[in-house]
């Protein structure tokens, strides 16, 4: 015979709390340590490059890491995927719509008109002379496993496979392995450089305002001067 549902909750809220008072402290701030690139390019951005248009965009990224930060402090993972896709969404998004008015306020006023990642891609390249080859460098000197973990996020999110399909008998059994939760921070990281890597795609040619340690980090992953001299040419 199951639990009653009163003794599943409590299991659940005893497991969350014990999570987020033992691990979280912890969890928070390797999150913080994981997002250090881009965090330090979203608030960058907020300071320097703001147009009026979609700016909640750029900060609602930041709330999205605090997000999925969170609720991996409670051992929520599932629900902080969500999260760790809309950075990079957002991030994307801001790309575009800073740029034009018309189509963001048919996006706030309709719900339609929205990009795709794709489109954002093509478009990116399109406006901005370098973005494939300066993100190509990028890929080749990445310091993240995925090249794009957007896709492995996304498979999560769809579920269409086995390895992504939720396994919950009981409320608790949302609170996931500690294995499970230091490889959120992992994805974080990922995600992290990700989008650090299509900003600086973007921004290279104006790097002399952005953050030194920015600056710092990406020179450093370059193999060979010509690598360096053909993404800030």
């Amino acid at each position: 015979m199951s639990e009653p549902l009163e003794e599943q909750l409590q299991a659940l809220a005893k497991d969350a709390s014990t999570n987020c008072n033992v691990r979280g402290p912890s969890i928070v701030l390797a999150s913080e340590i994981a997002a250090h690139s881009e965090i330090l390019w979203l608030q960058h951005l907020s300071s320097t490059r703001l147009t009026g248009t979609a700016d909640c965009l750029l900060s609602g990224a930041l709330s999205a890491i605090r997000e999925g930060t969170a609720c991996v402090a409670l051992g929520l993972v599932r629900p902080a995927l969500a999260s760790l896709r809309l950075q990079v969404d957002l991030s994307l998004g801001w790309l575009y719509f800073k740029d034009h008015p018309v189509e963001w306020e048919r996006v706030q006023k309709t719900g339609d008109g929205f990009k795709l990642k794709t489109e954002l891609f093509k478009y990116l390249g399109e406006v901005n002379d370098g973005f494939g080859t300066r993100f190509a460098l990028l890929r080749e000197c990445k310091t993240r496993t995925q090249d794009d973990p957007y896709r492995l996020l996304s498979s999560h999110i769809h579920a269409q496979s086995e390895a992504t399909v939720p396994e919950v008998a009981k409320p608790s059994d949302v609170v996931a392995a500690h294995n499970i939760q230091d490889d959120y921070i992992k994805l974080q990281f990922e995600c992290s450089e990700f989008i650090s890597d299509i900003m600086w795609s973007v921004y290279a040619s104006r790097w002399a305002s952005a953050p030194l340690e920015l600056v710092a980090e990406v020179k450093c992953r370059f193999k060979t001067p010509g690598q360096i001299k053909t993404f800030f040419d």
